[in-house]
C-alpha cells in the first residue's frame, strides 16, 4: 500500500469515528456519498483525484457548524494532516479548500483551484434533491427550527452572521440556499447534475404548498410557494388546462393558478346551501365507476369538493380571471363560481377557444385543456370584465340547473340543458354497429369508448361513457368477454336477438335499416329514368331545332301573309316545353344527387353532423326549387 492509499485509508477511520454520532445530515453517510460524487467529477474534469478525495473526506471536520469556531475546526484539520504525514503543499491545497468551500450565505470566496471547485459542487450536489431535503429537516430539528412558520419570510440578503445564527424555519432554508445551489456549480458536469435534482426540490415545495392549503382559509396569506405574495388568480376547470395555464405563467410568481376540476357536466350538482348535496354526488358516482377506479375517483372527488369549498372565500380580496371555454363542464364551473363569489369581485373572462375559433374558422377546441401554452399566452389580453347583468345572468342559469335536478348536461347552440343519462347510449350503440362489434365479432371496450369520444361534439368522460356502456350491457343490449373490472379488461358485441332494440336506440341506424333498401331502389329508378333521358334527348334537340328555326324564320319574312299569330302561338308553347324539359332533367338530377348524399350519409357517415360536411363534396345548390316550395337540401325537411 503508497503512502497515499495509507493516508486515505487513515483518513477514513478517523472521519467515520468523528461523525459516527452526527445527526444533523453531516454524519458519516454524507462524507461518503461526496466523496464518491468528487472522485466522479475529478475523473471527468482530469483533476487530482488524491487531493479531491482526501479533501472531501475531511470537508466536514472544519465546518464551524459542527465546532466552536471556523478557525478551531481548521487547526483540527491542520494538526491531522501534519500527523498523517501529508506533505506541506497538500496540506495548504486541502486546508485552502476546506476553509473556502462553505456556502456562508452565499457571500463566500470562489475556488481557487479546480480540485477545491470539484469538492465544492459534490458537496452541494448532496444539499439538492431527495437527499438535500431530507438532509434540511434533519439539520433543522437539530437546531430547534420549525418546519415552515408563515409570519417567517425568508430572508433575501444574508450576512455570515445571519445566516449561521439567525432565526428561520426549514422550508425558509431552500429560499435562503438550496434553489439558489444550481446556479453556482463551478464545472459543467455538476450543473447537469443539478438540474434534475433542483427540479425535484421545486416540485416537494409545491406538493408541501398544496398540503399546507388543505382545509386553510388563510392559505393566501400563508402559501410557501411561491413566495413574494399572489396578485392575481387564474381559475381553470380541469387539470389540463391548469397545466398549461402554470406554463404559461412560469417564471410570474404573483400570478397563482387555481384548479376547481369536479366534472360538473355529469352527476348531481351541489348548491352551497345544501350541506347533503356532496354526499348525492359521491353516491352517484360510487354507482357509476368501475371497482379498479374507486380509489382514484374518490380522491379527485375529495379534492375537488375540499376546492370548491375553500377557494371561493379566499379569492374576495384577489383580481380572478376565469380561463372557460366553449365545453359543458367549464360552461357549468364558471356559472357555479359566479353564484358563490360576492358582486364586489373583481372578474374577468377568458373564452380561448371562442375567441380562436373567431379568429380562424376552421379550429374548433372542444375545450380550453386542449389549447397549446404558446396559444393561451396571448389570450390573456382578451380577458374581459364580467359586468353585474352579466354575471347576475350566469347566476340565474346556474339556479336553473340546479332546480332541474339532473344528472347529465350538455352545451347545445350555446345553452346548457339537462338531459337524460341515456343521451349517448345512441352513440355507443352507433359505434359499435360501425365498428362491426355484431354477429358474435367482439370489440374492445376501450376502443368503442374511444370512437364514441372521439365523433362527439361534446366533450364528455371515458368514465361516464364506460358506465353507459356497462348500463347497456345491464340492459341486454351488449354482450361482454372479460371482466367488468376496468374498461381495459372487457370486449363487447351487439346483441343479435335484441338487435332491433339496439337500432331503436339510434335514430340514424334505425333510418339506415329501414329506409336503405328504399332509397337504393328509388335511385335505380332515377338513374334508369335519367339514362333513358339522355339517350333520347338529343333525338328530340335534333328534331325540334329546324322545326323551331323554321318557325322563326317564317315569322322575321315580311312578306310572308301566313297566320302569324297562330305561328307565335305554336312558337312559344315550343318554347316553353323545351324549357320545362330541360328544367325537369336538372331536377331529376339533383334529386338523384340529393338521394346519393343520403345513402352516403346511412353507410357510412358516424355522425349526421359529418354527412352534412361530406355532403359538401357534391356541389349541390343551396337552394333548389321545387314548384312552390323552396327547400334547403340539407334541412330537415329535405
Amino acid at each position: 500500500m503508497t503512502d497515499r492509499e495509507n493516508i486515505l485509508n487513515d483518513a477514513r477511520i478517523y472521519v467515520k469515528k468523528e461523525l459516527a454520532g452526527d445527526s444533523s445530515g453531516h454524519d458519516w453517510w454524507h462524507i461518503v456519498r461526496v466523496t464518491r460524487t468528487a472522485k466522479l467529477l475529478a475523473e471527468v474534469e482530469q483533476a487530482d483525484m488524491y487531493i479531491c478525495e482526501l479533501a472531501a473526506l475531511l470537508h466536514d471536520i472544519a465546518d464551524e457548524k459542527l465546532n466552536e469556531s471556523k478557525e478551531a475546526g481548521l487547526a483540527k484539520v491542520v494538526q491531522w494532516l501534519e500527523h498523517a504525514g501529508v506533505d506541506e503543499a497538500g496540506r495548504e491545497h486541502i486546508r485552502d479548500i476546506v476553509s473556502t468551500m462553505s456556502f456562508g450565505g452565499g457571500a463566500g470566496q470562489p475556488m481557487a483551484t479546480l480540485e477545491g471547485r470539484i469538492v465544492q459542487d459534490a458537496d452541494r450536489l448532496d444539499a439538492l434533491g431527495a437527499l438535500g431535503i431530507a438532509r434540511t429537516f434533519a439539520y433543522s430539528g437539530s437546531k430547534g427550527q420549525l418546519i415552515y412558520d408563515p409570519e417567517l419570510l425568508p430572508r433575501e440578503e444574508l450576512t455570515h452572521e445571519q445566516y449561521r445564527k439567525g432565526r428561520s424555519t426549514a422550508v425558509n432554508h431552500f429560499y435562503e440556499k438550496l434553489l439558489k445551489l444550481k446556479l453556482l456549480m463551478n464545472t459543467e458536469a455538476a450543473r447537469v447534475l443539478a438540474d434534475e435534482r433542483h427540479q425535484f426540490m421545486k416540485l416537494f415545495l409545491q406538493q408541501f404548498d398544496q398540503e399546507w392549503e388543505l382545509g386553510n382559509e388563510r392559505y393566501v396569506e400563508e402559501s410557501v410557494y411561491p413566495q413574494g405574495g399572489i396578485s392575481r388568480v387564474h381559475i381553470a376547470f380541469d387539470d389540463s388546462t391548469s397545466g398549461s395555464l402554470r406554463i404559461v405563467f412560469r417564471g410570474f410568481p404573483g400570478e397563482k393558478v387555481v384548479c376547481l376540476n369536479d366534472d360538473l357536466m355529469v352527476g348531481p350538482l351541489q348548491s352551497e346551501g345544501d350541506p347533503e348535496g356532496w354526499s348525492r354526488r359521491l353516491q352517484w358516482w360510487q354507482k357509476c365507476i368501475n371497482g379498479r377506479e374507486q380509489d382514484d375517483i374518490m380522491e379527485y372527488l375529495l379534492k375537488a369538493a375540499f376546492a370548491w369549498r375553500l377557494w371561493p372565500v379566499r379569492l374576495q380580496e384577489l383580481p380572478i380571471v376565469i380561463w372557460a371555454g366553449d365545453s359543458t363542464a367549464e360552461q357549468v364551473g364558471l356559472r357555479r363560481l359566479l353564484a358563490v363569489l360576492p358582486q364586489t369581485a373583481a372578474v374577468s373572462l377568458v373564452n380561448a377557444t371562442s375567441i380562436l375559433h373567431e379568429r380562424v374558422r376552421e379550429i374548433w377546441y372542444q375545450c380550453t385543456g386542449e389549447i397549446p401554452p404558446e396559444k393561451l399566452a396571448p389570450l390573456l389580453e382578451e380577458a374581459k370584465p364580467l359586468q353585474a347583468d352579466i354575471r347576475n345572468a350566469y347566476t340565474a342559469d346556474w339556479k336553473r340547473l340546479i332546480e332541474e335536478g339532473g344528472t347529465l348536461r350538455v352545451l347545445e347552440a350555446g345553452e346548457l340543458r339537462s338531459v337524460q343519462e341515456d343521451y349517448f347510449d345512441e352513440k355507443i350503440v352507433e359505434a359499435a354497429h360501425d365498428l362491426e362489434a355484431k354477429n358474435g365479432k367482439y370489440l374492445k371496450s376501450a376502443r368503442l369508448i374511444g370512437e364514441v369520444i372521439g365523433h362527439s361534439e361534446q366533450r364528455i368522460s371515458d368514465t361516464f361513457i364506460e358506465y353507459r356502456v356497462r348500463e347497456l350491457i345491464a340492459q341486454g343490449l351488449l354482450t361482454y368477454t372479460g371482466e367488468l373490472k376496468a374498461m381495459r379488461y372487457y370486449s363487447v358485441s351487439l346483441v343479435e336477438e335484441k338487435l332491433e332494440l339496439a337500432l331503436r336506440k339510434s335514430t340514424r341506424l334505425h333510418w339506415s335499416v329501414k329506409l336503405l333498401p328504399e332509397l337504393e331502389a328509388l335511385m335505380g329508378q332515377l338513374s334508369e329514368q335519367n339514362a333513358q333521358v339522355e339517350a333520347v334527348e338529343p333525338m328530340m334537340e335534333s328534331m325540334l331545332e329546324p322545326v323551331l328555326q323554321g318557325l322563326e324564320g317564317s315569322l322575321n319574312n315580311a312578306e310572308n301573309g301566313g297566320n302569324t299569330e297562330g305561328e307565335q302561338a305554336v312558337l312559344k308553347l315550343l318554347k316553353e316545353w323545351k324549357q320545362g324539359e330541360q328544367e325537369q332533367n336538372e331536377r331529376r338530377k339533383v334529386i338523384s344527387q340529393i338521394l346519393s348524399g343520403m345513402v352516403l350519409t346511412l353507410k357510412h357517415v358516424p355522425d349526421i353532423n359529418d354527412a352534412v360536411q361530406k355532403g359538401a363534396h357534391l356541389n349541390l345548390p343551396s337552394r333548389v326549387e321545387f314548384g312552390r316550395i323552396e327547400t334547403d337540401p340539407y334541412s330537415d325537411k329535405a
